[in-house]
């Protein structure tokens, strides 16, 4: 009696392969539940991978943006400094335009403002700041402000026939505009003379 329940057990552990009319074997049920699962697992994993991707190329991009701007920062950190300092270079340019109106040019004290206005001139030029070119260049509305309009024929319309005031640029950012005279286009008297005659 125990040998035949011996061999009813052995028989019992045996597994048994379902095979298909092809005699391909055909998955259990539990095979192909497990199966499902590792395909979700990695489209998981997949999708997770992805978003770190997204993730990482933001803070990197994120990274260079806040240096960037502290890069800009540290290079425009004087401008409020230089644009309080413009109105000084006017002061001191006005005072020797007239003082070469009244005094000879060797005269001391006029000798000894003009050092210290080029002085003053080289030591911002060595913080970045450039006078703007204006007069005979076209009209540039980032660098140039226009006060009026003088009618020409000895211009291009839109060219800077005079400066009113210097203009700066601070390392290529224009933090003063300069204050120019436009040129336009004369008006046209030929064609104007004989709607007078008509009228006449």
């Amino acid at each position: 009696m125990s040998k035949k329940k011996d061999k009813a057990k052995s028989a019992e552990d045996i597994p048994v392969k379902i095979v298909g009319p092809d005699g391909e074997p055909i998955a259990a049920p539990a095979e192909e539940a497990s199966k499902t699962d590792a395909e979700s697992l990695v489209a998981e994993r997949d999708d997770l991978l992805a978003r770190l991707q997204r993730l990482s190329a933001d803070f990197q991009n994120y990274q260079k943006r806040v240096q960037k701007e502290r890069e800009q920062e540290r290079q425009f950190a004087n401008e409020g400094l230089m644009k309080s300092l413009l109105a000084v270079v006017d002061d001191m340019e006005r005072g020797l335009a007239a003082a070469r109106e009244n005094h000879p040019a060797d005269d001391p004290l006029l000798v000894g403002m003009q050092m210290v206005h080029d002085k003053l001139m080289r030591t911002l030029e060595q913080f970045g700041l450039s006078a703007i070119d204006a007069e005979g260049k076209s009209f540039d509305p980032e660098r140039h402000s226009a006060m009026m309009q003088q009618p020409t024929d000895a211009a291009e319309p839109m060219t800077v026939l005079q400066v009113l005031q210097r203009g700066y640029e601070l390392k290529g950012r224009t933090i003063r505009p300069a204050a120019v005279v436009v040129a336009q286009a004369p008006v046209d008297e030929v064609e104007e003379s004989p709607r007078n005659e008509e009228e006449m």
